[in-house]
């Protein structure tokens, strides 16, 4: 375990200490790899605001924990009734006990009902909103995945042409994607034609005909990091409708990139987006939010969203995917990943907003 991951437990206990937190359990997999760099499908991060942590797992995984984590204490799972009766021990003076808040009922029942004395919070904001900042080391990893993803699709639209069906196209890139050593951080979003007005639509038998819209969301990992765009192509001659839709869509999705910089909330940024779009008269032909963060999964908190009021930081790491989705006509969504700095924010996607094909 790095100095990185180290430094990550540090801040989640002084988080815990502000909050009066004496104790955090840390079952998900996701947040378990965030605070020490081991990936397991077992296991349980144990964290008091003061002292040494506890990586709990089962035999399948002690090599590899005695062998990598340092700065944690490792103990093997014990039966279950003997488990509980471990964190009884550990925790005869805890008052507040600290618990992530998907836990399964399974999960979480046994740990209300060891400490039955202590009052039981949910530390899924505080876990978020250390992850929503990212570290000079995470923003170096995200920047290669967006490298990767760029790269990608290039080689895609070389291969990509009219009489092909979404599902062809798909294999295409999986293939692609697996020879360049890639895993997709979601299942790719394929849109032939009309398909585009569907903001999650799943690629089918669908056919790309010619003078018709490709509209393509796809995200790679590298180093553990995600990343996230989205491109509307056109191939042949673009027609004066897609042509209206897809330059207010651009128009909006730079005006946010000039509006992200620290100290703005997510909210007004969200509001920014619609404001534009909805000036043109297509507002009621927009209503996703207008990004989320990326990370170690590909939604993270905070979200560039009408109900989000946190305020940008430098570090994180968002999407800008403004869209316009008018049934039965055109659908475009353009999406690039951005990380706020000091002054304003960093364009990490660079693949061109605009393609035309000839076909």
């Amino acid at each position: 375990m790095d100095n990185e991951h180290l430094s990550r437990i540090e801040r989640l206990q002084a988080a815990m200490a502000a909050a009066d937190i004496d104790a955090a359990f840390i079952y998900s997999a996701v947040n378990r790899r965030y605070f020490t760099g081991l990936q397991t499908s077992n296991g349980l991060l144990l964290v008091e605001r003061q002292g040494t942590p506890v990586f709990y797992t089962d035999f399948r995984y002690l090599e590899v924990a005695h062998r990598t984590l340092t700065g944690v204490e490792i103990r093997k799972f014990k039966p279950s009734k003997e488990q509980l009766a471990d964190y009884a021990a550990l925790g005869k003076a805890w008052r507040t006990v600290g618990y992530e808040g998907n836990l399964t009922v399974a999960q979480y029942l046994p740990l209300a009902e060891t400490f039955t004395a202590a009052k039981m919070v949910s530390v899924t904001e505080i876990i978020s909103t250390l992850r929503g900042v990212k570290s000079a080391g995470e923003i170096a990893a995200i920047r290669k995945s967006a490298a990767a993803n760029d790269a990608l699709l290039a080689e895609l639209i070389d291969t990509f042409r009219p009489g092909m069906s979404e599902r062809e196209m798909l294999r295409h890139f999986r293939m692609a994607e697996a020879a360049r050593g890639l895993s997709e951080s979601f299942d790719p979003i394929i849109c032939a034609g009309v398909n585009a007005v569907e903001c999650h639509h799943q690629p089918d038998d669908t056919i790309l005909r010619p003078d018709s819209e490709l509209l393509i969301d796809m995200g790679v990992v590298v180093d553990g990091y995600c990343s996230d765009m989205t491109r509307t192509l056109f191939f042949g001659k673009p027609t004066p409708r897609f042509k209206e839709i897809f330059d207010i869509v651009l128009e909006t999705n730079r005006a946010v990139a000039e509006a992200v910089r620290p100290g703005v909330r997510c909210c007004d940024i969200d509001r920014l987006s619609r404001d534009i779009i909805g000036k043109y008269g297509y507002g009621d032909y927009y209503d996703h939010g207008l990004g989320h963060s990326v990370g170690i999964e590909i939604h993270e908190m905070p979200s560039l969203s009408r109900t989000c009021e946190t305020v940008l930081q430098p570090g994180m790491v968002l999407t800008d995917e403004p869209g316009i989705y008018i049934p039965g006509e055109v659908g475009v969504r353009i999406e690039d990943l951005l990380v706020v700095t000091e002054t304003g924010c960093e364009i990490l996607s660079h693949t061109p907003h605009e393609i035309v094909i000839p076909c």
